[in-house]
């Protein structure tokens, strides 16, 4: 039988895990999408853009997916519909970037973190569709996702991307907030022996 305190470690590892797994899914993506990109001729190709995007979203859900897959997330399903809505949403924020500096009036602050926004709204959105029908508050995902991005974009501001620790940020922020939303919950005991 298992004991409390062994019970307690094995939940710590479940939240590691989520963290790590969300952490090496943006790392992974980011530099084999960035390849991807740079086989075909490198960004700002719009060919470049979507692939890199491609890569980047699908690789990310491939690796998350093990965080809700208890909860009977499907898993091809997931990964295409974040591949997808990355591959869509990853020019579109690089376009909504560098409009706000062709029009000069607006702070590069605000395309910037329009292009961040996007960036968790496209991975997250198609991904809140498919666990919306699986996980309760899966709307919370969206914000877990769009706050994920806005950190690594704080990050990205001094260091420059792709050193690690812009991806552990992100894999703090989704990899937690995946493990909370797709641990099952206790039923509700207010009808017991009503």
């Amino acid at each position: 039988m298992m004991t409390l305190r062994s019970a307690g470690r094995a939940k710590t590892w479940v939240w590691l895990i989520g963290v790590v797994l969300s952490t090496g899914a943006m790392f992974l993506g980011f530099d084999l999408g960035s390849e991807a990109a740079r086989l075909l001729g490198g960004e700002p190709g719009i060919w470049a853009r979507m692939a890199k995007g491609f890569l980047w979203g699908g690789i990310i859900a491939g690796l998350q997916w093990p965080l809700v897959w208890a909860a009977g997330v499907p898993p091809i399903r997931f990964v295409a519909a974040s591949a997808v809505g990355f591959a869509l949403g990853y020019p579109l924020g690089q376009t909504f970037q560098a409009l706000t500096v062709l029009q000069g009036s607006l702070s590069w602050v605000w395309g910037y973190g329009s292009a961040l926004t996007t960036f968790g709204l496209s991975l997250g959105l198609p991904q809140w569709w498919i666990l919306r029908r699986h996980i309760g508050r899966a709307g919370l995902w969206i914000l877990f996702s769009v706050v994920g991005w806005a950190l690594i974009g704080v990050y990205w501001i001094d260091a420059g991307a792709g050193d690690g620790l812009d991806a552990l940020l992100y894999g703090i922020v989704t990899g937690l907030g995946l493990v909370w939303l797709g641990h099952p919950r206790r039923p509700d005991t207010e009808g017991v022996g009503s």
